[in-house]
């Protein structure tokens, strides 16, 4: 199974970096390393995340031992990584509406 990041998860990679830059006293090595794991977790079983919310071709995957987690949705053999979530925030909804804007340029007619 191929993963891949979407633009819209862009911000929450930058997000994340800057928390662990700003919080030294966190391990980002772990933090890092927690991802890389959901990576090849979710590349192996892609639906191991939870249904997220009211969006069911979005599901939820936690980065272990952060406060990250990640939004992606599989398609084909594809899993996209929408948000890179802080699951203390709102901004992933943000993030959520623009890959729902694309998925509707994508397919006109299916509303």
């Amino acid at each position: 199974m191929n993963l891949l990041y979407l633009d819209t998860a862009q911000a929450g990679l930058r997000w994340m970096r800057r928390y662990y830059r700003e919080h030294p006293q966190l391990n980002a090595q772990k933090a890092v390393a927690s991802l890389r794991r959901a990576e090849d977790v979710l590349r192996d079983m892609p639906f191991a995340g939870l249904k997220y919310e009211a969006s069911p071709a979005v599901r939820v995957y936690p980065l272990q031992g952060t406060v990250f987690s990640f939004l992606y949705t599989v398609s084909g053999d594809t899993v996209w990584i929408i948000d890179v979530h802080d699951q203390r925030g709102f901004r992933s909804a943000e993030a959520l509406r623009h890959f729902a804007a694309k998925l509707r340029e994508q397919m006109p007619g299916e509303e």
